[in-house]
């Protein structure tokens, strides 16, 4: 029987990067390993398992990073961001998306984008786990976003 180790997770602290601004080296955290993230349960959820859990990788004041994990069958109900726009691409399985009134489904390798204020569902399709990456950015992305 083989025996199993434990899979060490190492999260590269900071790495020396160039400083366009200065022309000089700053360091900054620019790798975080898929298994050191912090996953978060929907507010309220008791259930076992959650219907989805996220977990962000980077944040900043404009923009984030991280992922969505749907259970099989289980919805992220609907929901808005008054701030950001979205944009998400499936890494793993099938998914109903809801954008404001209109449905889609998407599959690996497909992407989306959630304008600002758009209210959005996802609802996982199939017996497996979806798996979605996420990115929140403020920049008006489109045309009637832009204050003239």
């Amino acid at each position: 029987m083989k025996s199993q180790k434990k899979k060490l997770v190492k999260t590269v602290k900071n790495t020396s990067i160039l400083d366009t601004n200065t022309g000089g080296i700053v360091r900054a955290l620019v790798h975080r390993q898929f298994e050191s993230l912090q996953w978060s349960v929907p507010p309220g959820e008791d259930k076992t398992p959650p219907p989805y859990l996220i977990a962000k990788a980077f944040t900043s004041k404009s923009m984030s990073f991280g992922f969505l994990d749907v259970s099989p069958f289980s919805t992220k109900e609907a929901q808005y961001s008054p701030i950001y726009n979205l944009h998400f691409a499936v890494i793993k399985g099938i998914v109903d998306v809801t954008i404001h009134e209109t449905k889609f489904t998407f599959k690996k390798g497909d992407s989306f984008i959630v304008p600002v204020g758009a209210p959005y569902s996802v609802k996982n399709c199939s017996s497996a786990r979806a798996l979605l990456s996420f990115s929140t950015f403020k920049e008006p992305f489109y045309p009637q976003q832009i204050v003239g």
